[in-house]
């Protein structure tokens, strides 16, 4: 009875994430400037992100991420970012790039503002041809492009002050599909639906060598359950964080990172599902790199 979930699901993987274009990131404190394009700038210098994510491990067809972000404050307040992010879904290849500029309304010496906008590119191909197909006469292959290329365009707002932030964004507030990769036919009107992230955390220190280190992601997707994801992290004296997670549809996770230098961190996260169909011993991995050049 396993084995036929497991068939079942990877079957319906590439039909059922077809309009969804945000795959999750567990570490996402790490990487908000993929979610936020108001993040752009908000470090003290340039700062580069490397992520791997592989879901449901050893699983074929399983999804899968590498994602790469850098960031950094220019003159004038004026904060730049870029995005490439790689998802590969069953038979479906997603490649995204984008381009995030923010600016900066300082508050005091503390505290500031940043408002931001992203534009960007997603080029996606459905590869039907290597999807396995009950019924060659399918209305959803037949009803949807091979491949084609979208425009994204979304905005963002960022707020820091001194340990505490907190950002509201929706990266996909306008976009166009000129192929028609993700459209509906028989309804006359595409399947993409907006995204809209909140992303917030606070670090308080417990005493001079350790610090509590919570962080919150809360994402609406249209006419899909609302999703929360929670880490609670400890630092301790400033090299070392461990943490667990939670994720709904109820996941667990369990996450560590070190600061090998004070400008390269590595991390990994590693999480399993407690879902009604599970997917044996099959959990998921996360592996995490930072570097500060300044």
């Amino acid at each position: 009875m396993k084995n036929i979930y497991i068939l079942f699901l990877l079957l319906t993987i590439p039909f059922a994430s077809q309009a969804q274009l945000s795959p999750t990131i567990g570490q996402f404190q790490y990487v908000q400037l993929y979610y936020n394009p108001a993040y752009a700038g908000s470090s003290t210098g340039l700062v580069a992100n490397v992520i791997h994510r592989s879901q449901w491990t050893s699983l074929k067809g399983a999804p899968n991420t590498q994602l790469a972000t850098v960031e950094a404050p220019l003159r004038r307040n004026i904060g730049l970012g870029g995005v490439i992010n790689r998802y590969k879904i069953g038979s479906q290849l997603l490649l995204d790039m984008n381009i995030n500029v923010s600016y900066r309304i300082k508050i005091d010496k503390e505290s500031f503002f940043q408002f931001g906008l992203k534009g960007g590119v997603s080029f996606v191909n459905n590869n039907f041809d290597q999807a396995f197909v009950w019924d060659a006469n399918d209305a959803y292959i037949s009803m949807n492009s091979n491949k084609g290329t979208l425009v994204r365009i979304g905005p963002g707002a960022y707020f820091k002050k001194k340990k505490f932030y907190m950002g509201l964004s929706s990266p996909d507030l306008f976009f166009i599909d000129p192929n028609k990769v993700f459209y509906d036919n028989e309804k006359s009107k595409s399947t993409l639906k907006r995204n809209l992230f909140l992303i917030t955390g606070i670090k308080k220190d417990l005493n001079e060598f350790i610090a509590f280190e919570p962080s919150l992601m809360v994402r609406y997707y249209q006419n899909k359950p609302l999703n929360v994801y929670v880490n609670l992290g400890f630092e301790f004296n400033q090299t070392f964080v461990a943490g667990v997670s939670y994720s709904s549809p109820v996941n667990f996770g369990a996450y560590a990172r070190v600061s090998i230098s004070p400008k390269l961190k590595i991390g990994y996260r590693y999480e399993f599902s407690n879902e009604a169909i599970k997917l044996d011993n099959y959990g998921s991995n996360e592996i995490q790199v930072s570097y500060g050049f300044n």
